[in-house]
């Protein structure tokens, strides 16, 4: 095995090729660089397995050269050292998959664990490397894709998985532990997709696993490791929450499930991963748990608060429906063991009183309640968290509200419009313009929200004013047919006689026949 120490100060250098005792831990040959830049030529020219480096250098700095070494030579491993302990530092290490960050002073036994520690990571990587070479990608991802699905099953084809062990060069019969590990991305491209298994599987390289896409959202890990190796494990753990928590390209959460003491026994690590998986409905993203016992409670939640949103609604009370959903998420969020279809149910609940209060008070649409329902659960169905489900309802709630206050103004506006109509029918030049100027809207407008709110346009309804005035008037013999065609806005009366006949339905002197006492 060889190492390269980087550092421009030449004491550091000779202070850990002093110290460190090479042979035992099994390294062969030492090489020195005194910048980033001739570390680079030295992995160029030399085989080099674990680069030491400073971070802090004059000229590259050991960032810079990382980022180098990663891309041309992803065996290779990496140890920091730095007397300078920054949050930006500690970012970079994790993105570059580091096996350690060393503080300086350098402490020889903490160099000579971190050596040790990236000969096994790399131990691990080139066997995976050397089982690589051996069969195509796609044999082998065929293969690992089929062991992990027969793993999952709670009727496990023993040959099966024996048989795919053995092609892979796995000995998990003989590891004392295996878990699962699942994680779940939330993004519209596949390209994060890979990227995030990609680093996730490099943060699993310490230890014996494989890995499948389960589905366009889940990673699923199956670990097998003897009892020495759980330090390891943790780490691994660790390395996975700093990973997630720092990632701000997609959405991930992880979880890792019980451990067992049989391979075959998997499939009971996989279930607990997945029912704990609904934990992040209540928790959110960006976070990576460890399965815990613990017993599945009811969902403790009273109808009275349902009762009150759907008052509150009644009432049109704005502020008050906004503190019922506030006091409804502050109930439910704590209840991470209650299943989630029982969330998603009070929500689909709240989101039917808002629906069915809009339709009743203010005749929005056309949708049935068999339509309506399908829409909102399958609206319900995808959405990921608690918080969502909440933002989603206060969006709806907001929107009652703006149509609510919509609707007042127009009211208001339709109020004016009948008034001014029942106040100059009589004038035979009323027109919609003048109609219009009256409530200052356009004609267009107006009109539409006349029939929109009244069924009827407003020439239907100036016509109706009329006709129901002319039919007073013809009661009282003494008005001649002419005049009444003048008193309800008509200068020709064989034209009011046609308009009177359509809307009534027989003439006006018929009607006048049978009316008049």
């Amino acid at each position: 095995m060889n190492i390269l120490i980087t550092d421009d100060e030449e004491t550091t250098i000779r202070g850990i090729r002093k110290m460190v005792k090479w042979e035992q831990i099994g390294v062969t040959k030492v090489m020195e660089a005194s910048s980033g830049e001739e570390a680079l030529i030295t992995c160029k020219t030399s085989k080099v397995d674990i680069v030491i480096s400073d971070i802090r250098m004059t000229g590259m700095s050991g960032i810079e050269m990382a980022k180098n070494i990663r891309e041309q030579y992803p065996l290779c491993q990496i140890i920091f050292m730095t007397g300078y302990v920054e949050n930006v530092y500690l970012k970079e290490a994790i993105d570059l998959e580091v096996v350690s960050f060393l503080e300086k002073p350098i402490h020889i036994k903490e160099m000579e664990e971190a050596i040790q520690k990236a000969a096994k990571k790399l131990q691990v990587m080139q066997l995976h490397a050397q089982v690589g070479k051996q069969m195509s990608v796609e044999r082998r991802q065929y293969i690992i894709h089929k062991l992990a699905k027969e793993l999952i099953e709670p009727v496990a084809n023993r040959k099966a998985i024996q048989d795919d062990m053995k092609h892979l060069k796995l000995a998990w019969e003989q590891k004392e532990y295996a878990c699962v590990a699942i994680f779940d991305i939330k993004s519209d491209e596949n390209r994060n997709s890979e990227k995030v298994m990609y680093a996730l599987d490099r943060i699993f390289s310490e230890i014996e696993h494989v890995y499948f896409m389960k589905d366009s959202s889940h990673i699923v890990f199956i670990i097998a490791y003897q009892k020495q190796e759980e330090d390891i494990l943790r780490e691994i753990i660790r390395r996975s929450r700093d990973f997630v928590n720092a990632n701000t390209t997609v959405s991930i959460c992880g979880v890792f499930g019980r451990c067992v003491t049989n391979i075959y026994s998997i499939y009971k690590s996989y279930e607990t991963a997945v029912i704990y998986l609904q934990k992040f409905f209540y928790l959110g993203y960006q976070q990576v748990l460890c399965y815990a016992k613990e017993e599945e409670r009811k969902l403790e939640f009273d109808e009275m608060h349902m009762k009150a949103f759907a008052e509150s609604l009644k009432e049109l009370n704005h502020k008050k429906t906004m503190e019922c959903i506030k006091q409804i998420y502050i109930i439910l969020r704590p209840q991470h063991t209650v299943l989630v279809s029982c969330m998603k149910g009070i929500y689909l609940r709240l989101l039917n009183y808002v629906y069915e209060e809009a339709e009743h008070a203010f005749s929005m649409g056309n949708i049935s309640e068999n339509e309506r329902r399908g829409v909102l659960l399958e609206k319900i169905h995808s959405m990921d968290t608690l918080a969502e489900c909440n933002e989603f309802l206060q969006e709806q709630v907001e929107e009652y509200y703006q149509n609510a206050e919509s609707l007042v103004v127009n009211n208001k506006i339709i109020v004016q419009i009948m008034e001014f109509i029942n106040q100059k029918y009589q004038d035979y030049e009323l027109s919609v313009s003048e109609i219009s100027d009256h409530v200052y809207l356009t004609p267009n407008y107006m009109m539409m929200l006349f029939k929109k709110r009244m069924g009827k346009t407003v020439l239907q309804y100036l016509t109706e004013v009329r006709m129901e005035a002319a039919k007073e008037l013809l009661k009282d013999g003494r008005i001649k047919l002419t005049e009444v065609a003048i008193k309800v806005g008509f200068r020709d009366s064989n034209y009011f006689s046609k308009v009177f006949h359509k809307y009534v339905g027989v003439s006006p002197r018929i009607y006048r026949e049978k009316n008049f006492f």
